[in-house]
């Protein structure tokens, strides 16, 4: 008898000690979006959310938090319990801010973990119509003619059109005129109008002009050709000599405050991979320019801390002012 109350007081302990998290999710979670309704992260966002949610079995809120380049909501997000309760959209703006920002409020790497990469789009290099370029390798001959004189617009200061330039200025050796604007769309219009000579963009914004035939496509700012258009030839298949290790993508991935249980991180890991294995998702993701982009939990570290870690190389070798 004396046995038997001792197994039962030893469930019952067990029972008592278990974690709190064991039955997660138990209530609606909350995705933070560091930017506002209607952009691709916010779109995505929403898609994954919605996905997520439902494989749960509870409601997944989307809540806009925008501001200084993503940094409030991020902010927001490192000061949330870590309880699975509150995830953040995490982008490349928060790998270069992480670089570029003295003071952003927050340590990407010490307060978030990343949990889960979900999808991934190439830059590509667009010019005007009417400058006399076809390939990188024209466009890398007229800028060295003509020092500072090529202009290239971007979606503003440290954002990933401006960042994907230096990189590829920092690669060829050629000067460029920086022409930043307020948001991807206004620096597109620019070079569709004639106004700048080339920019780096996704083909989620860039797509209908693509389509009308009112930029040229120079060449896929990943590493290798996409499927999203496969008849363009990547920028490091054109010149292997200067770029080869050229590779700029846009990218989102899941993450949570640091201290997050790991059996919470695994399993929104295990759930976003079966989504992004659904064959409807793939295709809604690449009609946003995007294609899945899985890794497992550790990996998706070790992307965001290599991805930090070679911004901050850039921003060195290119000696661009720290905000």
């Amino acid at each position: 008898m004396k046995k038997l109350c001792r197994i039962f007081c030893g469930a019952l302990l067990t029972l008592a000690l278990a974690p709190a998290h064991a039955a997660w999710p138990e209530r609606p979670i909350t995705l933070v979006i560091p930017f506002p309704p209607g952009g691709g992260t916010d779109v995505i966002g929403r898609i994954i959310g919605k996905e997520l949610g439902d494989s749960l079995g509870v409601n997944v809120v989307v809540e806009n938090k925008s501001g200084a380049g993503g940094n409030i909501g991020t902010r927001y997000v490192t000061s949330a319990k870590p309880d699975g309760y509150t995830l953040l959209m995490g982008t490349t703006a928060q790998t270069i801010s992480a670089a570029l920002y003295k003071a952003p409020g927050y340590d990407l790497l010490k307060q978030l973990d990343a949990v889960v990469t979900i999808n991934s789009g190439p830059m590509i290099l667009f010019s005007r119509n009417s400058l006399e370029v076809s390939s990188v390798n024209d466009l890398i001959s007229l800028a060295k003619q003509n020092p500072e004189k090529i202009s290239y617009a971007s979606a503003g200061y440290g954002t990933s059109s401006h960042m994907a330039a230096e990189v590829f200025t920092l690669a060829t050796g050629i000067k460029l005129l920086h022409v930043p604007f307020q948001g991807a769309a206004p620096a597109m219009s620019s070079v569709v109008a004639g106004q700048v000579d080339i920019t780096f963009d996704m083909l989620s914004t860039a797509k209908p002009f693509v389509m009308d035939n009112k930029v040229k496509s120079i060449g896929m700012g990943g590493g290798e050709r996409s499927p999203l258009m496969p008849e363009l030839q990547s920028l490091s298949e054109q010149n292997p000599e200067l770029l080869k290790s050229f590779n700029e993508t846009a990218w989102n991935v899941l993450m949570v405050p640091k201290g997050t249980p790991v059996e919470i991180q695994q399993k929104i890991n295990d759930k976003i991979k079966v989504i992004l294995d659904d064959e409807k998702i793939k295709a809604r993701l690449m009609d946003m320019g995007s294609v899945p982009f899985w890794k497992n939990v550790p990996d998706s570290g070790s992307f965001v801390a290599d991805d930090v870690a070679k911004w901050k190389k850039v921003v060195e070798d290119a000696n661009i002012e720290r905000m």
